[in-house]
């Protein structure tokens, strides 16, 4: 498959003759359907006396191999195939199909993501890619792709068990994960953790009522995702809707530090929902260093009202500190707490709470504050908030997983099957996202989220040829600059040196 510019759009000049419907200047359409026979004869048009006006255009179908997403078949059929994803499907899903009528697992997890990609939130938006689906065939290599969402669902359907996510989990992390944040060369880096609320609107199991602020009384999910600070995601728990968000964190994070078991922690970093004994005993336990957000309930609202040691950092913001020991023996003496308040004059989009306690006075109006816990007992406050503050990014990686990549809206009626595919989204095809993002478009935003990078490069019409024998997929850019940046990516893809279980390159190296 070749990848050329076609400087006209890639839609070819329609003959003046072929009329089948017209363009009033005031958008007014008139569409003369076709017979199937006409559709079949290169869609001739209805012979007609009438003549357009000036303005107006014709319009009629194409039998052609056209496509509106042909960045995505460019880009991705590539990447696929340069890092081997045929073959590290057959080794990552626990559950393969071996029919001769059977479309295959890769075939259906192409269609997924290639759904996710141009857009689509749901399975049904599946049932829109008939359109150009004959060229992301071609591209991919493929016999076949779903068109239907009861293809894909029917395969998800059969996770109908916690045994077989779980051993898909272990499979993505050993076959996925470790060779990817190996590439990645990644020595030392922060471990994030933070949890998410999908509300839902059916009788999905699972969906349970919960904290759900934008939808209150509203079932919902409460699914738990880790995050390393380079913006990978490396390990995903669904969860009901009833469970509060350290729920399990010990054996969450048991399990995330055994995924990344090559990488040194620089320290764990964690919103107020994380401040839980058993969690904060096991970080300290393992040495490992930590700054969690605590929640600033009526005791600790007494200790920062009466506070009078304040150092100025900035306009309008001081830090302070204290040391605290909880009347639950259990928690095993004083620990040191951060404290950050910022005027409110000053700084009118500060975070933080305001002291509900003392609402009345003006301190409890002029004020809000940040309340933290850390085992650092070195650095100065300063610093230990500004270590917590790149925490923040991790909203931005749930709001693009949401947004971008469908996290919301993707759920079957099965709890297990639904973490399943929430499973290969977040920690497959996000985590594969990034590194096009990091190694591939060079953007300026190492940050930027799905929704622009679909713009900038995946939404190209592409018209599917030939030249002599080969297939040419001709790209409608007629911008130089974006034919210039287009084709760097491309070459950069070429030289990508990220690859999987491929059989060809084991082959090579026997020989």
């Amino acid at each position: 498959m070749r990848y050329i510019f076609n400087p006209v759009n890639a839609v070819e000049t329609l003959p003046k003759k072929k009329s089948v419907a017209y363009i009033p200047q005031y958008h007014r359409f008139e569409i003369i359907h076709k017979t199937k026979s006409r559709m079949e004869n290169n869609m001739q048009p209805s012979h007609s006396n009438k003549r357009l006006k000036k303005g107006q255009v014709k319009i009629e179908f194409s039998p052609k191999l056209i496509t509106s997403w042909g960045g995505t078949a460019a880009l991705f059929s590539r990447y696929f195939d340069k890092i081997g994803f045929r073959e590290l499907v057959e080794k990552i899903y626990p559950v393969q199909e071996y029919s001769n009528n059977s479309t295959g697992v890769y075939s259906k997890l192409v269609s997924l993501f290639i759904s996710v990609l141009n857009g689509g939130t749901k399975f049904s938006h599946i049932n829109y890619m008939e359109n150009g689906i004959k060229i992301f065939e071609r591209c991919f290599g493929v016999k076949r792709l779903v068109k239907s969402s009861t293809g894909i669902t029917r395969y998800w359907n059969k996770y109908n068990r916690r045994s077989l996510t779980e051993t898909l989990l272990q499979n993505i992390s050993q076959h996925f994960l470790r060779p990817l944040l190996d590439y990645a060369n990644i020595e030392r880096d922060t471990l994030r953790f933070d949890s998410t609320v999908i509300t839902r609107y059916g009788n999905q199991e699972g969906a349970k009522k919960g904290y759900n602020p934008a939808k209150r009384g509203r079932p919902s999910n409460h699914p738990q995702l880790a995050f390393l600070g380079s913006g990978y995601t490396v390990n995903f728990w669904n969860r009901s809707g009833n469970t509060r968000s350290a729920n399990g964190i010990v054996e969450f994070y048991a399990q995330t530090r055994g995924f990344i078991r090559d990488i040194e922690i620089e320290r764990v970093l964690a919103d107020s929902g994380y401040y839980d004994r058993e969690f904060i005993l096991k970080l300290e336990e393992d040495g490992i260093e930590y700054v969690i957000a605590v929640p600033i309930h009526q005791f600790f609202q007494k200790i920062v009202y009466y506070q009078t040691e304040w150092t100025r950092v900035d306009d309008g913001i001081e830090v302070g500190e204290f040391t605290y020991s909880h009347l639950n023996e259990s928690w095993g003496g004083e620990r040191r707490y951060i404290v950050v308040r910022q005027e409110i004059q000053r700084r009118p989009k500060a975070t933080g709470k305001q002291l509900s306690l003392f609402k009345d006075e003006d301190y409890g109006k002029e004020y809000r504050h940040s309340l933290y816990i850390t085992n650092n007992n070195t650095d100065t406050p300063y610093d230990i908030w500004c270590y917590y503050r790149p925490r923040a990014n991790v909203e931005n990686i749930i709001e693009n997983l949401k947004d971008g990549f469908g996290l919301s809206a993707y759920n079957m009626k099965s709890f297990w099957a639904t973490e399943a595919v929430l499973m290969t989204i977040c920690l497959i095809l996000h985590n594969l996202v990034t590194v096009l993002i990091k190694q591939v478009l060079h953007t300026n935003n190492k940050d930027r989220k799905l929704r622009t990078i679909r713009m900038e490069y995946l939404v190209i019409p592409a018209l599917l040829g030939k030249d002599g024998r080969d297939d040419v997929l001709r790209l409608g850019l007629s911008n130089p600059k974006r034919q210039t940046k287009f084709t760097e990516a491309l070459d950069r893809l070429r030289d990508l040196k990220l690859t999987f279980y491929c059989i060809a390159v084991e082959n090579e190296e026997v020989a």
